[in-house]
């Protein structure tokens, strides 16, 4: 005996089947959007960087990275009249502050130079040539104090029970790379979920 599907029924289950069909091959009902890695080999790519990008990649804002690049923009290093001329130098600053505040995997030279498009030597050659700018104009930021503010903190500090002690940095947070091989599990900081050194300074 044979019985006729409705057409309705027959066109309904055609159109399961080639959607079980398109799903099966497609593995996923909709394509997954990747956001893409943005890539910084010149100034205009700096500029294009959203603002918490900026922040995540530099550890600072648009503004600050503008004002620390005008100030160090005339160091000698980038006033070189070689034939292969160098990189400009927000991009050099660009590839220090991204380095330096970076360990482990994350500050690994290869990384850097797939976001920067730089070899291995020319990241570590920029982050010194930065870190030397910044010591230049160290004493114009970092100064003792007179004979006057001296006296004047360390009354203050005697009267909190350290005599002869004009400052002193309370329990500051270094953090290490790797696990130390000796008493590693001391250095673990279990806030954090990190390892890191404790470190007191007293200045007298």
């Amino acid at each position: 005996m044979y019985i006729q599907c409705p057409p309705i029924l027959t066109s309904n289950i055609e159109i399961h089947l080639a959607s079980l069909q398109n799903t099966s091959m497609q593995r996923y009902c909709s394509l997954h959007k990747y956001n893409s890695m943005a890539y910084i080999y010149t100034p205009a790519d700096l500029e294009s960087l959203a603002s918490h990008k900026s922040k995540k990649v530099f550890r600072n804002t648009h503004e600050s990275f503008e004002k620390l690049l005008l100030m160090i923009q005339d160091y000698e290093f980038f006033q070189n009249s070689a034939q292969y001329k160098q990189r400009e130098p927000a991009v050099h600053f660009a590839m220090a502050l991204s380095r330096l505040p970076s360990n482990g995997n994350g500050a690994a030279l290869d990384k850097m130079g797939m976001l920067f498009g730089g070899s291995n030597g020319e990241i570590a050659l920029y982050k010194q040539h930065f870190v030397n700018c910044l010591i230049n104009y160290e004493k114009n930021y970092i100064t003792w104090p007179n004979f006057k503010k001296e006296k004047e903190s360390s009354e203050v500090i005697q009267s909190e029970g350290f005599p002869g002690c004009v400052g002193f940095i309370d329990g500051s947070l270094i953090p290490v790379s790797q696990r130390p091989p000796k008493d590693g599990e001391a250095y673990f900081d279990r806030k954090k979920g990190k390892f890191s050194s404790s470190w007191w300074f007293f200045i007298s």
